[in-house]
């Protein structure tokens, strides 16, 4: 008896516990019902029982480019060289005098530079008697190296003289090292020079002399080094290229479009972006440093892909590619050679093209734009399109001309 009550007990515990479960179960069901009802009329606005949040947009930039639509683009600076002269190299076949050395150490261009020095608040003066006509001037462009603390200058004057006028522009805010200065015309200052003819009236844009003046703050020492300085009648050629600084391309009469590496590293054709076709250009190196072609690129990031030559005495070569890889920045090699028995020379005209089919890339160089040697070639999906141009190291000085593109 004992034994089946015990029976009876188990067998009502098992009853129980079989509702309870079964119980639990319907109501889990019903509450999941309920919560996806809820959420359906919570969804379409029309229950309010919970604080909605509303959605917010992801917004996202996309970014865009337009191609070049001409099946062949040209370009070339040959007819714009009339446009600028040079007015001083100083160098030593140049008879400056005054107070003045030459400097065969601090140079940027040619072989020399000129520095003028002055001490505790004594005006140092260096001229040229040079003639030419500045009436069709745009600007001047000086290059010139501070050695010293720009604290130190009281004054630093670059002066025209003509028969009856003198034109003085006040040279402000040098960074020490070397300053590219762009010198509006408009912004010279003027003052009467007693006129050595009788009548002469009208205001001579004829100059006979250059002069430099500086002079440093008492108890001071002021020092600056003068290279080269040109003048521009016109700044069309800006209109072609978007450039990473204003002072990277300058018109200069013996080569066409200059590109200087110390004031810029890169410029692409406004013209538009690129994915396929054949893209050349003439190099003319007037400095060390290595310079290249620049191609689907983007000129304010650098982003893109490069063919790089060593430059005056070197024979080498290389295919870089800098964007953006594996979460960092970064400038790697794709390839890499040297030219045998060759070496770059300065004033020597090069062409470099590179041909762009999809993810194949072919490279190739000359000596006269017609007979082309192969470089390289190579397979990459890093940059499918952007901007054709130019790039220089920060050494570089070099002409470009005769650009072409074709597709």
């Amino acid at each position: 008896m004992a034994f089946e009550k015990l029976d009876f007990l188990s067998e009502e515990k098992r009853r129980k516990t079989k509702k309870t479960f079964s119980e639990k179960i319907i109501a889990l069901a019903l509450i999941f019902v309920a919560f996806v009802i809820a959420f359906y009329f919570y969804e379409r606005g029309e229950v309010s029982f919970l604080s909605r949040k509303e959605e917010t947009a992801i917004s996202k930039t996309i970014e865009v480019q337009i191609p070049i639509g001409d099946k062949e683009y040209k370009l070339s600076y040959r007819d714009a060289a009339a446009s600028s002269f040079d007015i001083a190299s100083f160098e030593e076949n140049e008879d400056w005098s005054g107070d003045k050395e030459f400097d065969y150490a601090t140079f940027y261009e040619g072989v020399s530079s000129l520095f003028i020095t002055s001490n505790d608040g004594k005006k140092a003066i260096t001229s040229l008697k040079k003639r030419f006509n500045i009436e069709d001037v745009l600007n001047f462009k000086f290059i010139v190296y501070l050695a010293t603390d720009y604290a130190s200058i009281e004054e630093f004057n670059l002066v025209f003289v003509s028969e009856n006028v003198g034109y003085k522009f006040p040279i402000s805010g040098l960074s020490q090292g070397w300053n590219l200065l762009v010198l509006s015309k408009e912004k010279f200052s003027t003052y009467t020079i007693e006129n050595k003819e009788e009548g002469e009236s009208e205001i001579g844009t004829d100059i006979r002399e250059i002069v430099i003046e500086l002079t440093s703050r008492p108890k001071t020492r002021s020092t600056v080094n003068l290279d080269t300085l040109w003048a521009e009648k016109e700044e069309d050629y800006l209109n072609d290229w978007n450039v990473d600084s204003d002072k990277f391309l300058s018109i200069r009469k013996e080569g066409g479009l200059l590109a200087v590496g110390m004031f810029g590293k890169r410029a692409t054709l406004k013209k538009g972006s690129v994915k396929n076709g054949t893209f050349q250009a003439k190099l003319t190196p007037m400095k060390n440093g290595e310079f290249s072609l620049f191609f689907r690129g983007d000129y304010k990031s650098g982003y893109g892909y490069y063919l790089i030559v060593g430059g005056i005495d070197t024979n080498t070569w290389r295919i870089n590619k800098y964007g953006l890889f594996e979460g960092k920045t970064q400038n790697l090699n794709l390839s890499k050679g040297k030219i045998t028995s060759f070496e770059m020379e300065k004033d020597q005209p090069y062409w470099l093209k590179v041909e762009m089919k999809e993810n194949r890339l072919i490279f190739y160089f000359s000596m006269n734009g017609i007979d082309f040697i192969k470089l390289s070639e190579v397979n990459d999906t890093s940059f499918p399109r952007g901007g054709i141009g130019i790039a220089a190291s920060s050494e570089a000085m070099f002409f470009v001309d005769d650009l072409q593109f074709f597709q």
